[in-house]
């Protein structure tokens, strides 16, 4: 697991984090990207299909729904790409004026998050 805190101004404005061995840092860093620097709703963050590169051995794996055109890019510039079925799931919180906003993963069967 990486519980993942972010602070905003010094107070806390997202919280995620992951199972899931090898996978957690790119997990958590895709979702952070997704909702710091591409504005994405932290949902449709935690959803996204991700991408993983192990590195030994040197492979990019990728989730179904990744943009063809992303793919091809990584596979010109060498990579190897293996398509899997989704992996690591990730759950987060992202802290507004309104208040918290949960996200559970949906690669989790049964997951179910509750904001307020």
């Amino acid at each position: 697991m990486s519980p993942t805190i972010v602070l905003k101004d010094g107070k806390p404005f997202l919280v995620t984090g992951s199972p899931g061995g090898s996978r957690i840092i790119t997990a958590v860093l895709q979702i952070l990207i997704d909702v710091i620097d591409r504005g994405m709703d932290i949902a449709s963050a935690v959803s996204a299909p991700r991408v993983h590169n192990q590195w030994m051995p040197d492979q990019v794996y990728v989730e179904p729904g990744l943009s063809g055109d992303l793919i091809a890019a990584l596979q010109a510039r060498g990579d190897k790409i293996v398509a899997q079925r989704p992996f690591t799931s990730a759950n987060s919180i992202l802290v507004t004026p309104e208040g918290f906003v949960g996200a559970a993963d949906p690669r989790t069967r049964g997951a179910l998050a509750v904001g307020y």
